[in-house]
């Protein structure tokens, strides 16, 4: 049996469930999953900057000034400026943000819970296991401790 061809599964699963993330969220908040997912960075991070959402999210300065731009004009989130540097800007949700992210988690756990149907708990624990390695793995390339093209010694 030839190995599975991991890298191309993770890459189309991961476009599906953002796909069918964007579809529901569209319909019922008119958000996508990343202003989604920085409504839920600032439910737990109240008054982050910038450049902490950013890295937070997964995107560049330049795309999260957008993102916020567009959040802004949704009324979701505001600008304020930051007590510490009048330079620059913290993030704060507005009630409307507030609401669509604690409805979200109800969101977030009825999709974990249909992704995981019909996996007994073994086989969710190295799921889970296997994602979190990916992870640590794809940060071990991003920070050029390790090349993908080099065999690497046990």
């Amino acid at each position: 049996m030839s190995r599975p061809k991991i890298f191309h599964l993770i890459h189309m699963a991961h476009r599906a469930l953002f796909r069918a993330a964007d579809r529901l969220l569209a319909e019922r908040h008119d958000i996508t999953a990343a202003q989604n997912a920085l409504l839920l960075y600032l439910e737990k991070n109240e008054g982050a900057s910038m450049s902490a959402v950013a890295a937070a999210i997964g995107l560049k300065n330049a795309a999260t000034s957008g993102l916020v731009d567009r959040m802004e004009h949704k009324e979701l989130i505001a600008r304020r400026p930051s007590a510490q540097d009048r330079r620059s800007f913290e993030l704060v949700l507005l009630p409307k943000g507030r609401a669509i992210a604690r409805e979200s988690h109800t969101l977030i756990h009825a999709t974990n819970d249909h992704l995981l149907d019909g996996f007994t708990e073994a086989e969710q624990a190295t799921i889970a296991r296997f994602l979190e390695t990916v992870m640590t793995k794809s940060d071990a390339f991003e920070i050029g401790t390790i090349r993908p093209d080099e065999k690497q010694s046990a």
